[in-house]
């Protein structure tokens, strides 16, 4: 027998239920987005089936802070005390496998503040974007303000890629993050690898090997520029970020081969700061254009480039061999100076 309790507090509605083998022995909610402490217990209070439950299911967001802390601490209480494994997982996941999809989808839900907590989905409920907060008037129009079930909370827990071990916040700090001081930007060395693959592997679900940036670093200076955010204010410098570009020749166009910013430091500008460093150095190659691919599914790669003057010109089907389309994106150059 697999029963399990399900909590999800990431939305205006508390949810609590009972699910054994895929079905639904009871359940119940509460409608009220500052009530979830009161609900909750008040339902675990009238739940059935507590008594064999032999695991528990809590949504991990996204969702606003104080309502997903009361859930997730509560499940996770619940398990410890009884000795029960607890699993996290995606709330929109969940909203995912609680809806009816006929095809791709956006699912969103309310972040208030003007904003909403979005991702894509296929029409079998996989999720096909990382999951974004974006302001109201940004989010494509999708299914909304609909609410994980008991049902979804226990599908979503057999999905790997569902499963999270820590909340999903999104919300940037109210107090901007001041910009990085001590950092300075040089060109990418052979020994700087070490670390870069480090970075890579954090950020990206298909990171690059140790024989491809050799591979790159081959080509430098000839057709490539590779170049690192290092933060020199400590007594060790650190890299932060790295970027690189490849070139042809006068007048053809430039590619962004890679732009990465350590998780711990994204928000602080750098990955701006990285992307204005490549543009310029590509007029400088006199390029015709810049040009990059980004996985469709990466939307705040794809915002940065959007803001920055890139549009999408195509898209390349399977290109990520696990992780779907690539879509290419251009922005034409202009500089001062010299004939192409």
């Amino acid at each position: 027998m697999k029963r399990a309790l399900t909590i999800d507090t990431s939305t205006s509605k508390t949810t609590v239920g009972v699910v054994e083998n895929g079905v639904v022995i009871w359940t119940d909610s509460v409608e009220g987005a500052t009530s979830h402490g009161g609900a909750l217990g008040a339902l675990i209070e009238r739940a059935q089936g507590l008594d064999v439950v032999d695991h528990v299911i809590v949504g991990m967001g996204p969702g606003p802070f104080t309502g997903l802390r009361v859930g997730i601490i509560f499940a996770q209480g619940f398990a410890k005390a009884r000795n029960l494994p607890c699993i996290g997982v995606v709330s929109l996941d969940a909203i995912a496998q609680s809806v009816e999809l006929h095809s791709e989808n956006v699912i969103s839900i309310d972040a208030r503040r003007k904003e909403r907590y979005w991702a894509r989905y296929e029409a079998t409920g996989e999720r096909i974007s990382e999951i974004a907060v974006s302001k109201i008037d940004e989010v494509p129009s999708g299914i909304s303000d609909q609410h994980p079930t008991p049902l979804g909370l226990a599908k979503a827990a057999n999905n790997p890629r569902s499963i999270r071990q820590t909340p999903i916040y999104l919300r940037k700090p109210d107090a901007a993050l001041a910009p990085l001081s001590g950092v300075t930007l040089r060109e990418l060395r052979f020994f700087d690898l070490g670390e870069i693959l480090g970075i890579e592997r954090e950020l990206f679900p298909d990171p690059w090997s140790l024989a491809q940036f050799k591979e790159e670093l081959s080509f430098s200076p000839r057709s490539r520029y590779y170049v690192v955010a290092e933060d020199r204010s400590g007594a060790v410098p650190r890299i932060l970020g790295y970027a690189g570009i490849a070139f042809t020749g006068h007048g053809e166009p430039v590619d962004i081969h890679t732009l990465g910013v350590t998780k711990e430091h994204q928000g602080r500008g750098l990955g701006q700061r990285l992307l204005d460093h490549l543009i310029d150095k590509a007029k400088e190659l006199h390029g015709s254009s810049i040009l990059l691919e980004v996985r469709d599914g990466n939307e705040p790669a794809r915002a940065l480039y959007a803001k920055n003057g890139f549009t999408e010109i195509s898209r390349r089907v399977g290109y990520y061999a696990r992780f779907g389309d690539a879509l290419v994106m251009e922005k034409p150059l202009e500089y001062s100076g010299g004939d192409r």
